[in-house]
């Protein structure tokens, strides 16, 4: 199911509107220097939670809504490429959800996602208590950043980010962007668990209607309109994608499946201009953004 109205949907959300950017801080800690994904705490009102692109010292980073440093936990466990994070686990989102699934090269046999208790910010240390969940794909190794989490159906969903391939058949980062495909995969089981196509996203032609007199550097060589983050809202009614350039949010109705929500119209959200924006997640009724760099603003974008 592709995406390629450009209606809004109806009842759009306040976002959908004349949503209002702003800053409210800048991030403290120089550790945290590639930002590429975000989750805002529905335990502990204020706090976000952060990471680093890559596999270099897996951890993740509490920090305040202002940017404030709230210190550091390591993971106990070996990644390779961790590119989204989550909050899960009911009303009070209790899980955090890491998505080991970057392959800039797609040459991996399998892909991770690591759930944990979210910690307590206030005291940073290394956490132990991980779980790990192997997945595969149904067709051939992809890159991918995007993690979302469908609690109702106790599955998570990836969209992957696909480019032309180059003279050496391999992706060519610079290369167009091409149509993202979505798939699902239930958490359990033993070995990897293959992943089940369920629809695409075409962000090319999402991107086609972004009205920016000076866009990001990444869509003039070809690939802006590739999915670096996304994000679903803790009562599970909206759910958003963000690319290097733009935002975009759709309505999820009643009893429907999150990577259904591709297949209906979606609207566009006011956004900030960030370096290497992938980092995206809801607090509330507001968004967050945030760009890799040491010490990025913060973004918030409100009705």
């Amino acid at each position: 199911s592709s995406t390629e109205s450009d209606a809004s949907p109806s009842g759009a959300p306040a976002l959908c509107g004349d949503a209002q950017v702003g800053t409210t801080g800048s991030v403290e800690n120089a550790a945290l220097g590639e930002a590429s994904g975000l989750a805002a705490s529905r335990t502990h009102p204020g706090v976000l939670w952060s990471h680093n692109d890559g596999g270099a010292r897996p951890g993740i980073f509490a920090l305040g809504l202002d940017g404030s440093d709230l210190g550091f936990h390591s993971l106990s466990v070996d990644v390779v490429d961790v590119e989204d994070l989550a909050i899960a686990g009911g009303a009070t989102g209790a899980d955090i959800f890491l998505a080991d699934i970057g392959d800039n090269g797609e040459e991996r046999r399998s892909i991770a996602v690591l759930r944990f208790p979210e910690p307590d910010p206030s005291t940073p240390g290394e956490i132990t208590a991980v779980e790990r969940f192997e997945f595969s794909y149904p067709d051939r190794p992809h890159n991918a950043e995007t993690l979302l989490v469908d609690e109702a159906n106790d599955v998570i969903v990836i969209v992957t980010k696909e480019q032309v391939e180059g003279l050496d058949g391999a992706p060519d980062p610079l290369g167009d962007t091409e149509t993202s495909l979505v798939f699902e995969g239930r958490l359990g089981g033993s070995g990897p668990v293959e992943l089940v196509p369920a629809g695409t996203v075409d962000t090319t032609l999402l991107e086609a209607r972004v009205d920016n007199p000076i866009p990001h550097p990444s869509s003039l060589l070809g690939f802006g309109g590739v999915p670096t983050g996304g994000d679903v809202s803790a009562d599970g009614t909206l759910v958003t994608l963000r690319t290097y350039q733009a935002i975009w949010l759709w309505q999820r109705e009643d009893g429907q499946r999150v990577a259904e929500v591709f297949g209906a119209p979606a609207c566009e959200v006011g956004s900030a201009d960030e370096v290497q924006g992938e980092a995206i997640a809801f607090a509330g009724q507001a968004l967050v953004t945030l760009g890799e760099g040491v010490g990025q603003p913060i973004h918030r974008i409100a009705p």
